[in-house]
């Protein structure tokens, strides 16, 4: 294997050429996690090919990283790692980095889960491709509870059926969403939610994203696009971003739960048509 004789004592697992004595591709992830020193920013190399994870992964390693060869843009991924498990990758430490893949879910389960105090997290690149992947509100991407200060970008989800939440956050505070792309595809398709805060979830923003529908003779559509916690001030700011009204199941569909308080903020969001086909751009503080 042309990676290992370039890298002796340092590659764990090739992507389908050869698992150099890994039975599976999840004892090679972890083999490579398990080697790495904390805080000193290693990473695991994720070369073209598709995995299949099995057997949920221990990131307890601060400042680990774990990467595919650098894209422009997520869809262009040459990595895909399918999830065989809940939680397929547990996250346990702080400044850990997930980046340039695609991730296919496992039905009614969590991709990420986040333990408690797992901070400063980075996202980007990532295609959360859940197509074909049979209906459950319990499928997620993302599940965590008192994390703080984590970087969403440059990611894309996807779903052809009615899932769960992209991020269900209960406690999170200061996360930051910025150039991500949500899509809900297939005519009749409902996505209840695509982002849920609850408890303490505060200073969370929202920004420079685009939420689309697929079309169809019945559109599918966002039933709501964020879900927060009643009366409770300062949730999410979300702002600069733009959303096909088309693919709103109502006028209002933007928020609910939050309250009259000023639980979400809303401003300069560009909005293509709405449930009454009015186009417009809609900036409003609720």
């Amino acid at each position: 294997d042309l990676w290992s004789e370039r890298n002796p004592n340092r590659v764990f697992g090739s992507g389908g050429i050869g698992d150099l004595g890994r039975a599976t591709d999840a004892a090679a992830f972890q083999a490579a996690l398990d080697a790495m020193v904390d805080f000193r920013g290693d990473k695991l190399h994720l070369t073209p090919g598709a995995y299949s994870i099995a057997t949920a992964l221990t990131i307890d390693v601060p400042g680990c990283r774990i990467v595919g060869a650098a894209v422009r843009h997520p869809k262009r991924s040459l990595v895909t790692v399918t999830a065989a498990v809940d939680a397929a990758y547990t996250i346990s430490v702080d400044d850990v980095e997930i980046a340039h893949h695609t991730l296919i879910p496992l039905t009614a389960a969590n991709t990420l889960d986040l333990s408690s105090g797992a901070d400063r997290g980075y996202l980007h690149h990532l295609y959360w491709n859940a197509a074909g992947i049979a209906t459950s509100t319990s499928t997620e991407f993302c599940n965590g509870t008192t994390n703080v200060d984590w970087l969403v970008e440059n990611c894309v989800f996807f779903v052809d059926d009615e899932q769960g939440d992209t991020f269900t956050l209960t406690s999170s505070q200061r996360w930051m969403w910025q150039d991500c792309e949500f899509y809900v595809g297939l005519t009749g398709v409902a996505w209840a939610s695509v982002m849920t805060f609850t408890t303490s979830a505060l200073g969370n923003v929202v920004r420079r994203s685009l939420f689309r529908g697929c079309g169809g003779a019945t559109p599918a559509v966002f039933t709501n696009l964020f879900t927060g916690v009643a009366n409770v001030n300062g949730q999410l700011l979300f702002v600069a971003s733009y959303v096909d009204g088309t693919a709103l199941a109502t006028g209002t569909a933007i928020e609910t739960t939050f309250g009259t308080t000023t639980d979400i903020e809303i401003a300069d969001i560009g909005q293509t048509g709405d449930a009454t086909t009015e186009a417009g751009v809609l900036i409003s503080l609720a």
